[in-house]
């Protein structure tokens, strides 16, 4: 495997653990700093995940 596929696949890691986290997070349903954080990590991760799609799509190992 090549260099960008595997940080790719790292991103799409990331990205889950932060995606579960913040979901957790969510559901607790208290105002504060944890919450905030929480939804901006969950932008984050709709913006990550994409991405690292499209780099393992143009870097798939042949």
């Amino acid at each position: 495997m090549n260099v960008p596929f595997v940080v790719a696949l790292i991103g799409l890691a990331v990205s889950a653990w932060f995606a579960v986290q913040s979901v957790r997070e969510l559901k607790r349903n208290q105002p504060g700093h944890l919450r905030n954080a929480a939804m901006i990590h969950i932008a984050m991760v709709s913006m990550l995940v994409p991405f690292c799609l499209i780099v393992m799509a143009y870097y798939w190992p042949a």
